[in-house]
């Protein structure tokens, strides 16, 4: 932890674009979002147990889902059938963006540039997270006023994109 009970931001990669951009190409699935606080603290916003997935494109787009494991099923055959409040409150277990994303490899940032997102104050936005990669493991994280927001994601390739590939 660093003096305002932060931990140490994480390391710039020694990576040029290119290879920056190579290596975040393709699925990675969430393992741990935590939020550190000031006052040296943390909490996981959607749990230990969340679900979520990043996608690089070659082509330069991604897209990024996080939710709540487990949120509760409203038994109704279309959205339209529920409740504004209920959908509310399950709406809040939910984060979900989609755009295009640009890297700086000299300051070991990539950018997400948002087109559409869950949270409509999103849209138009670039939301720049420093990264990092650690074998299988990408590191994602952002400041958000005090607090410090470090994703950790897998990278994970399916059994039918490996027999695709011959790999």
């Amino acid at each position: 932890m660093v003096a305002n009970g932060l931990p140490e931001r994480l390391a710039r990669p020694e990576m040029s674009a290119q290879e920056a951009f190579a290596a975040f190409i393709g699925g990675w699935q969430l393992v741990l979002w935590t939020t550190f606080h000031s006052d040296g603290s943390r909490d996981h916003p959607f749990g230990t147990d969340a679900l979520g997935q990043i996608m690089y494109s070659a082509d330069g787009h991604m897209s990024c889902h996080l939710m709540q494991a487990n949120r509760p099923l409203f038994g109704k055959p279309s959205v339209y059938q529920v409740s504004d409040e209920a959908l509310g409150e399950s709406i809040r277990g939910y984060s979900g963006y989609f755009g295009r994303f640009s890297i700086d490899a000299e300051a070991g940032i990539i950018i997400h540039h948002v087109d559409g997102a869950w949270y409509p104050d999103w849209i138009g936005s670039d939301q720049p997270r420093h990264y990092a990669f650690e074998g299988d493991r990408l590191f994602l994280e952002a400041a958000i006023g005090d607090d410090l927001v470090r994703i950790e994601w897998r990278r994970v390739v399916t059994v039918a994109a490996r027999e695709m590939s011959g790999a």
